[in-house]
């Protein structure tokens, strides 16, 4: 038990969703969208992501706000650090653009994870169909500008009996 719970802060700490969570498949259409599933105990699933995730983009942007901050550091290595804060800003603005999207269309739970050219959406979306698959891919290509072979899709069943 105690290493599948380091295995899941590591992941946590990672910001990386898919590791979050239970499931994978192999792509077998190149260019879409890859769909696993999980099912869940947590009714605060999406809370806690999102609250993990702020928690830590916020530690990272005061390490970077440090750099900056600093009058012994290079002008280059601050330079560098406020492109990071830059390039945190844009990912959080995709990630919300598109929970925001979804949340609008009516799924619920919804975590968007952006990590450089990829993409884990994590969401309850009810009896997965084609159709619901390819509303949230679509969705997600336009608000991420990530291309539909880089996203995973990974639908979550939320179990109220706390089993």
């Amino acid at each position: 038990m105690e290493g599948t719970e380091t295995a899941a802060v590591d992941a946590a700490q990672s910001g990386d969703v898919a590791q979050m969570t239970d499931g994978a498949a192999d792509v077998e259409n190149p260019g879409e969208a890859v769909l696993t599933s999980t099912t869940i105990a947590n009714l605060d699933y999406a809370a806690e992501m999102k609250l993990n995730r702020e928690q830590i983009r916020s530690k990272n942007k005061e390490s970077l706000l440090e750099i900056v901050n600093n009058t012994t550091i290079d002008e280059s290595l601050k330079q560098d650090a406020v492109n990071k804060m830059i390039a945190m800003t844009d990912i959080a603005e995709r990630e919300a653009a598109a929970e925001m999207l979804l949340e609008a269309k009516g799924f619920s739970d919804v975590v968007v994870s952006i990590t450089e050219d990829n993409c884990d959406v994590v969401l309850n979306m009810g009896e997965v169909t084609d159709a619901k698959r390819a509303q949230v891919e679509d969705i997600v290509k336009r608000k991420t500008n990530i291309a539909a072979d880089k996203i995973v899709i990974t639908p979550i069943v939320v179990d109220e009996s706390g089993e």
